[in-house]
């Protein structure tokens, strides 16, 4: 009877295999609601990566965090790191200046065995490789007799889900702190016939949540202090972006907010719809990025033939409560393509608010 019992098992496991995969057991770490758990020894090899999108990486897990350490020097940590939030963003302030605040940043990810696949400590910013993160898939929404085989052969339902981050570094101004914006950008494989593609996926903002908190604890804060620093810092601030036609032809965006804000608020929205941005200043007030912009925004997931091009947006402020985003072609060449591109991007910008 028992042979009988194990036989069946086995068939049912069979029969189940091929939308599932055995769990792993991973270190958990947690600060709020959730745990981030980021899995190794996943091919994804054999997975199609739409263009522009790397390929989730088969290594690494989520591990304990380590001393961070630069050559055989140790990085100090600092207690005082703050949460600052408003409706739209939640971000650090760190009594640190930006260089040392972007050494342990980079560590903190490596701690995790994430990749950095681009970097440019010049404008602050940096990119990690995707790295697949374990998904679960509640019992009630397996049914029954897979939620039973589960339990029993420890499996897990789910097709998987890649994440990276964008870590942007400000310096605050006449002081010698940094501002810190943490932002997820999240993958999903899906099924479309006998293919596996990965797309796009709105990302969640618990685990990105997750990572800021743990990122904190990682700077010197107390893990309990830091739960309840980002749980009582709450603003309402409410925020306008308005799409207008430029002299030129070109679209403009215009906020009800002084040029450090606007600022503030146009970086966070590039963070967002995860716009690489080739180079930034801060004094002139001016953003370089680098689009497809031929084929609509979401361009680059479908066509990989089309040339990139760097556009220019450039801060200025009018007075005190208005500020304008222009738009500028470095080309000149003023190509109708362009102009319809403007108005799709700010109109995308302003959407976020």
């Amino acid at each position: 009877m028992k042979k009988i019992n194990y036989l069946t098992i086995i068939l049912m496991s069979l029969l189940a295999v091929s939308c599932s995969k055995i769990t792993d057991p991973v270190k958990k770490i947690g600060l709020g609601n959730r745990v981030v758990n980021y899995q190794s020894d996943e091919k994804v090899d054999s997975l199609i990566i739409p263009p522009d999108l790397t390929a989730p990486s088969s290594q690494g897990a989520f591990t304990e965090i380590i001393e961070a350490s630069d050559n055989d020097n140790v990085i100090e940590r600092v207690q005082n790191v703050e949460v600052m939030r408003d409706k739209y963003r939640r971000w650090l302030v760190v009594d640190l200046p930006p260089n040392e605040v972007w050494s342990i940043s980079k560590e903190f990810f490596r701690s995790y065995n994430f990749k950095i696949n681009k970097e440019n400590q010049q404008i602050g910013i940096f990119e990690t490789d995707y790295l697949e993160i374990e998904t679960v898939v509640p019992d009630k929404s397996l049914g029954a007799i897979r939620a039973s085989l589960a339990k029993v052969l420890k499996t897990q339902y789910g097709l998987p889900i890649a994440d990276k981050y964008r870590v942007r570094i400000e310096p605050v101004e006449g002081q010698n702190k940094s501002e810190v914006y943490l932002t997820l950008s999240s993958i999903g494989e899906v099924v479309s016939g006998s293919m596996r593609l990965w797309q796009p996926r709105e990302k969640d903002v618990e685990i990105e949540t997750e990572m800021l908190l743990t990122l904190m604890v990682f700077l010197g804060n107390d893990k309990l202090e830091a739960i309840d620093k980002i749980q009582s810092n709450d603003s309402s601030n409410v925020v306008t972006a308005v799409v207008e036609t430029a002299k030129n032809g070109y679209a403009s965006l215009i906020f009800p907010y002084d040029k450090k804000q606007t600022w503030g608020y146009l970086g966070w929205a590039l963070d967002e719809l995860n716009i690489d941005i080739d180079d930034r200043d801060h004094v002139e007030g001016s953003y370089f990025i680098n689009v497809l912009p031929n084929n609509g925004f979401f361009s680059k997931l479908l066509s990989a033939a089309s040339a990139t091009k760097t556009y220019q947006l450039i801060v200025k402020e009018v007075d005190e409560l208005s500020t304008y985003v222009y738009f500028v072609d470095l080309t000149e060449e003023n190509e109708n393509d362009t102009l319809l591109y403007s108005f799709e991007l700010f109109n995308q910008v302003a959407s976020k608010f």
